[in-house]
């Protein structure tokens, strides 16, 4: 693999970013790892430099404009990009009119509008070429709508949506477009917001390396949507077979926060 040919992959100052970073330096990617933390993307990168590989980071805020703006810039002075991991992402969890409006505005930016500029900057350089890949991580939540986690199941709607309509678009051109589905996974994302209501209590947690080893296998093999766990993709089969109706109400009662589902009705309204 050349030298100039590169990896990116967002929200790498721990968890599945990087997870992603340390699997793809092995693969001998030289990779570009990008996060807010600058202290933490430099522990993840020292960790891995002793490997051998090859890391540079970039401390941005993917929440902001500018942040953005300085990943697509740094890109274009690196060369060829290969494959691009959109892993970064926000969440919110409780009732949506509990949540800050910042926060939840920070979510989208960084779930949708981040994702989308990223991958709009960077595509073309990889269609020209002939050759490249996108990694766009979903959720399982995008199946369905997810009351008391209105706005991220929402953003990772659009994940879902935009990768496989992506994916379809660029088909023949070289350049491959996958998305991942986890379900609940060991990261930071869940320790900052939770998981509402006796979804977080009782549903199992999958480690980051288990979803970043199924995400690589489903872009080496070409796959447009991954699910990862056969749980996970029982319930999103499920979920396209289930009544819309039914799936809130069943959603609703996993999700509420606790002392809200005690309290919930349990009328289901089309």
């Amino acid at each position: 693999m050349s030298s100039r040919t590169w990896a990116i992959v967002t929200g790498a100052a721990g968890g599945m970013g990087a997870a992603f970073t340390r699997a793809l330096a092995k693969r001998g990617y030289p990779v570009l790892a990008v996060a807010r933390s600058a202290e933490s993307l430099a522990t993840v990168a020292n960790e891995i430099r002793k490997s051998g590989a090859f890391v540079e980071t970039l401390a941005a805020d993917l929440a902001s404009a500018a942040g953005v703006a300085a990943v697509v810039e740094k890109a274009h002075s690196l060369g060829d990009i290969e494959l691009l991991v959109n892993n970064a992402g926000l969440s919110t969890s409780g009732h949506f009119l509990e949540q800050s409006p910042d926060r939840e505005i920070q979510s989208i930016r960084v779930n949708v509008e981040a994702l989308y500029t990223l991958t709009r900057r960077i595509v073309p350089g990889m269609v020209e070429r002939k050759h490249g890949g996108i990694l766009n991580i979903a959720s399982i939540v995008a199946f369905q709508a997810v009351p008391y986690w209105t706005t991220y199941a929402a953003t990772k709607a659009f994940v879902l949506a935009f990768g496989e309509g992506l994916s379809y678009e660029l088909r023949g051109s070289g350049v491959r477009v996958v998305t991942v589905c986890p379900g609940f996974t060991r990261t930071g994302l869940y320790a900052d917001s939770g998981v509402p209501g006796l979804a977080g209590r009782f549903l199992p947690f999958a480690t980051p390396e288990e979803v970043v080893r199924a995400a690589l296998a489903a872009y080496d093999s070409g796959r447009v949507v991954r699910v990862v766990g056969l749980a996970n993709r029982a319930l999103a089969f499920s979920s396209a077979l289930t009544p819309r109706f039914i799936l809130r109400w069943l959603m609703a009662r996993m999700f509420a926060p606790i002392a809200a589902a005690r309290s919930q009705p349990g009328s289901m309204r089309r």
